[in-house]
């Protein structure tokens, strides 16, 4: 696939859940009888326009917001789009290609060398063919940042927002730099590399593995750049990318070229307000998880 999940994760993840399961087998989740609740109001029991109360129910009524953080895959959009949308001196697809030209310069010069490595790596397929294999679906690879750090969803919402992002931007972005440079995949050069899984349709450089999960850690690592877990961080991002390379799908310099794309892309990204706000909300996470019960009880109700 060449990027940290497919296409399925775009579709609500709960329209599965309000469909009937077919006839006979599961529960059926559908609400059958909104047309008849209608038949049991009080006439009074639901204002109309005639009515003193109307005014104000329709106030309370507008006051009812969405929750702020809804489906994280989706609303990752509106952090795309601050993105690709804010003023800069250049085009942020200008910026990053001069980022890593020199890299796609280098892999032309030693192509053979970068083939070789590819097979001398063949060696540690059957060690991480599970990982390979795992990393390769949907959400295969982003579960392991969020077991790394415990990320549950419920609780840090922000944390698990800006993960989302980086996985979105980072496909974004990396798709954008693979139509560029057109770079065809080792195993279309050398027939002696047969990946261990099926070939993503699109170009090989720069790796979107690569890319994606090193913008996740920095992501990440923006909340507590202090926290313990901070070199594991980024010892997952160069292992899931590597893992890449061991399959088959990727020249080592797709990595590197990757791995600088997304320190580029962090930088132009923090540039964006609604980023900077989403990463003080995911420290104020951070920080509320660190606290003692009591500690959190006291700055919670200072001044009340």
């Amino acid at each position: 696939m060449g990027r940290l999940g497919g296409s399925d994760q775009d579709q609500d993840q709960d329209q599965d859940q309000d469909q009937a399961q077919g006839n006979g087998g599961g529960r059926r989740l559908t609400v059958q009888n909104s047309a008849v609740y209608a038949t049991q109001l009080e006439p009074t029991e639901f204002p109309s326009p005639g009515d003193p109360e109307y005014k104000q129910a329709q106030e309370a009524a507008d006051r009812v917001k969405y929750p702020e953080f809804w489906n994280p895959e989706l609303r990752a959009y509106v952090y795309l789009e601050e993105f690709v949308s804010t003023p800069r001196k250049e085009p942020w697809l200008t910026t990053l290609l001069g980022t890593i030209d020199k890299l796609h310069t280098d892999l032309r010069n030693e192509r053979g060398k970068q083939l070789r490595a590819i097979l001398e790596l063949a060696d540690e397929r059957d060690k991480r063919r599970g990982e390979i294999v795992d990393q390769h679906g949907a959400e295969g690879a982003i579960k392991y940042w969020l077991r790394v750090l415990q990320v549950i969803p419920a609780h840090a919402p922000a944390t698990h927002q800006l993960v989302r992002i980086g996985r979105r931007v980072g496909e974004h972005v990396v798709m954008c730099l693979k139509e560029h440079y057109q770079e065809a995949r080792p195993s279309q050069i050398c027939p002696a590399i047969v990946p261990l899984i099926e070939v993503p349709w699109h170009p090989s450089f720069p790796a979107g593995h690569a890319l994606q999960s090193h913008l996740i850690s920095m992501c990440l690592d923006a909340i507590a750049p202090r926290r313990k877990q901070h070199e594991m961080l980024f010892h997952l991002s160069r292992r899931v990318a590597e893992n890449r390379v061991i399959a088959g799908l990727h020249y080592p310099l797709d990595n590197e070229a990757g791995v600088e794309a997304a320190k580029k892309c962090f930088e132009l990204l923090s540039e964006g307000p609604k980023f900077r706000a989403l990463v003080a909300d995911a420290q104020l996470e951070y920080r509320r998880q660190s606290e003692s019960r009591e500690a959190r009880f006291a700055r919670d109700h200072a001044g009340r």
